[in-house]
């Protein structure tokens, strides 16, 4: 573990550096062995042990005691904190489109969610603690110190954290910070990144949330989220499900889209004037292949699934002048599409329709004419994160802009 870099962080317990640990970077976080009892640390290892999951920082190694500090390896993320993401535009390289947005605030629900379901509360959130990587938009809950275990009324550790993102019943009743408390302070995030303000923390409260969100899809549960009565307030388990059709929705005007417009043409339609044209894309935000991207190594397993492969057909003999000739044909699945014959655009024409064909495979709806689908998938495997998968596509005006087959394997 040479090669000692910068400092990425440093609080009361310690400091953490980017540094080379087998031989890749790491965030190395170093404590003083008096700073921390040895019960505290086995905690620390067993949450972090526990909490695997693509939106929860790894824990790369075993902890060391080196030169009376422990040496705890976590997972480098090549990105940014929301905090800066948020509050500090000009020195952010993420820009807060609908769609960034929305992956971001699932990625950090999922994280969270996942917590709670193996009865860990986190205890110090805030968007200094969730670092989002450059280029995949990924988000990940960092800092598990003061994490603890809760488990029918019993903590594992003391009730510490950053009061700005403190629910009302720790703040005015001294209350130990539990699952309910975490909820609220992900709502509080998840308001200020939509309307990229700082709240004052007893201000907010679902009045208040409808007032700065009002018409944007997180709005309700939100809302549900920063709940003043614990009793009453959502669980994320509650939420998950509307966040992620929230994220899903994408932008703001794609309230009202023609579901029907995209569909495979029927018979006796011309299939050039319908299909989705890959070769003439505008430029868009949504459109990564149009933006030079310097992508950076992911500590993660990230597999991009191969863009379909187009092969030219080769007429046997010279066409004459005719209009087009439509004929159907089968692919693997045997789903039946339309494939247009003869004319000078034959391939251009077969290449839309086996485009159209792999974006639209496995989605649960039709595509819009401008809109955007996202279809996420995940397993578990003996309490962990097995696979996760997310499929996208983005339309605009009939044609794909965007399309995006991108999966997890942890195996």
């Amino acid at each position: 573990m040479a090669y000692s870099t910068d400092t990425l962080a440093q609080g009361c317990f310690g400091k953490v550096y980017r540094q080379k640990y087998n031989d890749s970077w790491a965030a190395i976080k170093k404590v003083p062995h008096q700073l921390i009892n040895r019960k505290d640390l086995e905690r620390e290892c067993k949450v972090y042990n526990k909490a695997k999951h693509p939106n929860i920082v790894k824990l790369l190694g075993d902890i060391t005691l080196k030169d009376g500090k422990w040496i705890i390896p976590l997972e480098f993320i090549f990105g940014e904190d929301l905090e800066t993401t948020i509050f500090k535009a000009s020195k952010s390289k993420i820009q807060l489109t609908p769609s960034i947005k929305g992956t971001i605030i699932i990625g950090m629900c999922e994280g969270l969610h996942h917590l709670h379901s193996k009865d860990i509360v986190h205890q110090d959130l805030k968007p200094e603690n969730i670092m989002v990587e450059h280029n995949t938009n990924r988000a990940v809950i960092i800092d598990l110190g003061l994490a603890k275990f809760y488990r029918c009324g019993l903590s594992s550790a003391l009730d510490m954290g950053n009061e700005a993102y403190s629910a009302p019943e720790v703040l005015q009743k001294g209350h130990q910070r539990h699952q309910s408390s975490d909820v609220w302070a992900m709502g509080k995030i998840i308001a200020e990144l939509c309307a990229r303000i700082r709240l004052y923390t007893p201000s907010v409260c679902p009045a208040k949330i409808m007032e700065i969100l009002e018409g944007q899809p997180y709005c309700k549960a939100v809302c549900r989220m920063v709940e003043p009565n614990p009793s009453l307030r959502a669980s994320t388990g509650g939420v998950i499900s509307e966040i992620r059709r929230a994220g899903g929705a994408g932008i703001a005007t794609d309230t009202s889209v023609e579901r029907d417009h995209l569909r495979p043409p029927a018979p006796h339609v011309n299939a050039r004037n319908r299909s989705p044209s890959p070769g003439n894309r505008a430029p868009s935000p949504f459109n990564r292949d149009q933006l030079p991207i310097n992508r950076s190594p992911s500590p993660l397993k990230w597999e991009r699934s191969p863009r379909p492969h187009f092969k030219a057909l080769h007429p046997q003999a010279p066409q004459r002048h005719s209009p087009p000739v439509l004929r159907r044909t089968e692919d693997k699945d045997k789903n039946q599409a339309l494939v247009p014959t003869g004319g000078a655009n034959l391939r251009e024409d077969f290449m839309k329709m086996q485009l159209y064909q792999e974006a639209a495979k496995g989605l649960p709806c039709n595509l819009p004419t401008t809109g955007r689908v996202v279809v996420r998938r995940f397993e578990e495997k003996n309490g962990e994160m097995g696979k996760w998968e997310q499929k996208e596509v983005v339309t605009r005006d009939g044609k794909i802009v965007k399309f995006e087959d991108v999966s997890f394997n942890s195996s």
